[in-house]
C-alpha cells in the first residue's frame, strides 16, 4: 500500500500542469453541481411557497358600516377559493405603514388616508393566472370594494427569473463537466504515455494489474478530494459573508450543511474515478 501511495504522489510531481488544470476544473465543476442541486431545491420551494401564499388585498370603500363588513367577510369565507381571510382596519393599516416605512403621516395629516382591507388567502388550486383574474373580476363588482390588488405578477416574475438563472447554471455546469472529464481523461493518458516503459517493465516482472492501475486511480481521487475541500472552503466563506442575507432562505429550503459537505467531498472523486476507469479499461498484463 505504501508503494501505491508513493507512486500516486510521484504522479502529481510529474504532471504539475495537468494536476493544477484538473484541480481547477474539478473545483469549478463540483461548485457548479452543488449550486445546481440547491438551485433546484430553492426553485421548488419558491414555487410551492408562491402557490401556498398567494393573497389578494381587497380594499374597502370609506364609510362602510360594521354590519356590511361582517356580511362581506362571511361571504368571502364561504367562497370555494378562500383559504382564510384577515381583516385590516384603518388603524391597523396605519400601524403597519408606520412599522414598515418609519414615517408617521399623522404629523402632516389630521386624518387617516389608508383604507380598511381584507387580505384574502387563496387555496393552492386557485393560484393560477386565469383563476385569479376571474376572482379579482368578481370581487371588484362588489359595491363596498374599492380595489383588488394581487402580487401574482411580481411573484411570477421572480419564478421566471429563478428558472432562467437555473437554466444558465445547468448549461455552465454541463460545459464544466465536459471540460473536467476531458482533462481527467487526458491526464490519465498522459501518465500512461510518460510511464510506458516503466509499466512494461512492471508487467515483465509479474506486477499485478491492480498495482499498475491503483496509483493512477488514487492520484485522481486525491485531486477530486482536494477539489471538494477547496469548494467547501469557498462555499463556507460565501455563506459566512452573506450570513444575514441568506440565513432565512437556507432554513426554509432545508439546507443541510453536513449533507453538503458529503456531497462536495464525493462529487470530485466519483467523477475522477469513473473517467479514470474508462481511460484505464484497455490496460492489460499482455506485453
Amino acid at each position: 500500500m505504501s508503494f501505491i501511495i508513493k507512486e500516486s504522489l510521484k504522479l502529481i510531481v510529474r504532471s504539475k500542469l495537468n494536476f493544477f488544470l484538473n484541480l481547477i476544473s474539478l473545483t469549478l465543476c463540483v461548485l457548479l453541481i452543488v449550486i445546481s442541486f440547491y438551485l433546484i431545491r430553492a426553485s421548488k420551494f419558491l414555487q410551492e411557497y408562491v402557490q401556498q401564499n398567494i393573497s389578494l388585498s381587497v380594499f374597502i370603500k370609506e364609510n362602510i358600516s360594521q354590519e356590511e363588513l361582517n356580511s362581506f367577510a362571511e361571504k368571502l369565507n364561504q367562497q370555494p377559493y378562500t383559504f382564510k381571510t384577515e381583516f385590516i382596519s384603518k388603524e391597523k393599516a396605519a400601524e403597519i405603514f408606520l412599522r414598515e416605512t418609519g414615517e408617521d403621516f399623522k404629523k402632516i395629516l389630521d386624518y387617516n388616508p389608508l383604507p380598511a382591507s381584507f387580505t384574502l388567502y387563496l387555496k393552492p388550486g386557485y393560484s393560477v393566472s386565469d383563476s385569479l383574474n376571474i376572482i379579482i373580476s368578481s370581487l371588484q363588482k362588489e359595491d363596498l370594494v374599492n380595489e383588488v390588488v394581487s402580487k401574482m405578477e411580481f411573484l411570477q416574475k421572480v419564478i421566471s427569473f429563478s428558472e432562467k438563472i437555473k437554466l444558465y447554471i445547468f448549461v455552465i455546469t454541463g460545459l464544466m463537466l465536459v471540460v473536467s472529464i476531458y482533462l481527467v481523461f487526458s491526464t490519465v493518458k498522459l501518465i500512461l504515455n510518460s510511464k510506458y516503459e516503466e509499466l512494461e517493465t512492471m508487467k515483465l516482472v509479474g506486477a499485478k494489474l491492480s498495482t499498475i492501475k491503483l496509483p493512477i486511480l488514487l492520484n485522481i481521487v486525491f485531486v477530486g478530494l482536494l477539489a471538494g475541500a477547496i469548494s467547501l472552503i469557498i462555499i463556507n466563506t460565501v455563506l459566512r459573508f452573506f450570513e444575514t442575507g441568506i440565513s432565512s432562505l437556507i432554513n426554509v429550503t432545508g439546507f443541510d450543511f453536513i449533507l453538503m459537505i458529503l456531497f462536495l467531498l464525493l462529487v470530485g472523486p466519483v467523477i475522477g474515478l469513473l473517467v479514470s476507469l474508462i481511460a484505464l479499461r484497455k490496460i492489460s498484463l499482455r506485453v
